[in-house]
């Protein structure tokens, strides 16, 4: 199955996004603009939603940090979606 990557704007409810997504592997890129609470809740909610939609999907992100590049969340993203056995996870990156 090929990964979706989808970038969650930052008002969006990434567990609305994965619900909208039934049995498909996702990764969520989280780019910056949300408030520390809103933030936190994002990435508190992956795990659990990768055990939800376990065994027939993932569900892992990429939450970018103010010095993330492109390319780096590129690789970030090419990574998870190859790597099958991984769900749950979040890449940081930039500082």
């Amino acid at each position: 199955m090929t990964a979706r990557r989808i970038d969650v704007a930052p008002g969006e409810d990434v567990a609305a996004l994965v619900a909208a997504n039934p049995g498909c592997d996702l990764i969520l890129v989280l780019r910056p603009g949300r408030d520390p609470v809103a933030q936190a809740m994002a990435e508190a909610a992956i795990g659990p939603l990768a055990v939800a939609a376990a065994p027939d999907a993932r569900v892992n992100a990429v939450i970018c940090r103010d010095a993330a590049s492109d390319q780096a969340v590129a690789a970030a993203v090419a990574y998870l979606a190859a790597a099958h056995a991984v769900t749950g996870q979040l890449l940081t990156l930039g500082n």
